[in-house]
């Protein structure tokens, strides 16, 4: 939902004119780390099969050098990301008419900054790092309900998870879709090339 606080300022809303620096619009777009605004991201890597494969995921953080998001290692994401260090990311914000995808090449973060993040995580998600296992996942509720509780009363602080890792998605292309209820929506695309973003214009 968005509310008062979310920074689509009139020089975020016009964009009709292309940007010089593309990156700064984005950390426009997207709030910080510390914001209960924190998107949902869209995430699409390639799977081990050659199909795409789609999940949402936290966005994490962003700053001038791309996209976060944390994850658990032994998730099926971290397996295709291995062996092809390739994603993109899309965030739409539908009540404000605005979508932004990321594309781009996918970097393991260092495990203290991975660390940093999860002490910033809900109690529920500190828990469900812990417990969201494919074996837990197979028990009755009541089971999954019971297990759940009896961890949470045992750990009442909680480090990180061997296997909780984090990745930065440090984009080659950036697309920026603003819609128009009395008109055409438009579409604002750049390409890294060679260290400069060059720019067009698009419909929506």
């Amino acid at each position: 939902m968005i509310t008062a606080g979310t920074s689509f300022g009139s020089d975020v809303d016009d964009i009709d004119a292309l940007v010089e620096d593309p990156v700064a619009l984005l950390l426009r777009w997207l709030p910080a780390h510390d914001s209960e605004l924190r998107p949902l991201a869209a995430l699409s890597t390639i799977g081990r099969d050659g199909i795409p494969s789609l999940r949402h995921v936290l966005v994490s953080d962003r700053d001038a050098t791309g996209l976060y998001f944390h994850t658990d290692s032994a998730s099926e994401k971290v397996a295709e990301i291995a062996a092809n260090p390739v994603a993109a990311l899309s965030v739409a914000w539908p009540e404000v008419g605005r979508q932004l995808v990321v594309r781009g090449i996918v970097e393991r973060v260092s495990n203290a900054s991975a660390a940093e993040v999860y002490r910033q995580r809900s109690r529920y998600l500190q828990l469900l790092a812990w417990l969201n296992t494919n074996d837990n996942a197979r028990l009755p509720a009541y089971d999954r309900r019971h297990l759940w509780a009896e961890f949470d009363e045992a750990h009442p602080t909680l480090d990180p998870p061997e296997r909780w890792t984090g990745f930065r998605v440090r984009p080659l292309t950036l697309s920026f879709w603003r819609g128009d209820l009395l008109g055409q929506s438009v579409r604002q695309q750049y390409t890294l090339t060679d260290g400069r973003w060059s720019g067009r214009i698009l419909a929506g």
